[in-house]
């Protein structure tokens, strides 16, 4: 959890809530915890960065399910325009389960960011093979 939450519903100076930190730390139980109190499975931080895009950076499928039942906002935008699955795609470390989830919740891997680089598109920039295979329409120039 953060050093120091202000009155603003549990939020740190960056705007992030408990949901958060146990997102980012795959913490499926203190998620469970959190959502069932009422906390907001959705709400973004001072970036824009949702509990979806934490549980996608660290590449916690568990966590992305949970936040996903708990009726999480798929594709969301942080300020970047980056949605839950580009941060999948962009922290992929050899398990597709997260980006997987997310397909399967039906995240659009075309919807591009602010500088009109797609999940689809940022699977071909890497050059991983690996993680083109897991979205849809990448790696069709290979």
């Amino acid at each position: 959890m953060s050093a120091v939450m202000d009155g603003d519903q549990g939020r740190d100076w960056m705007g992030r809530t408990a949901v958060h930190y146990c997102a980012v730390r795959g913490d499926v139980a203190g998620l469970r915890k959190a959502l069932a109190g009422g906390a907001d499975s959705s709400l973004a931080d001072k970036a824009g960065m949702t509990p979806l895009h934490f549980a996608a950076q660290s590449q916690s499928a568990l966590a992305a399910e949970v936040l996903l039942a708990a009726g999480a906002t798929l594709d969301t935008g942080d300020c970047n325009g980056n949605t839950a699955l580009f941060d999948a795609v962009f922290n992929y470390r050899g398990d597709p389960s997260t980006i997987r989830v997310l397909l399967a919740a039906g995240a659009d891997p075309g919807r591009e960011n602010a500088k009109g680089v797609s999940p689809r598109a940022l699977a071909d920039l890497i050059g991983n093979y690996d993680v083109a295979v897991h979205v849809p329409g990448a790696g069709a120039n290979r």
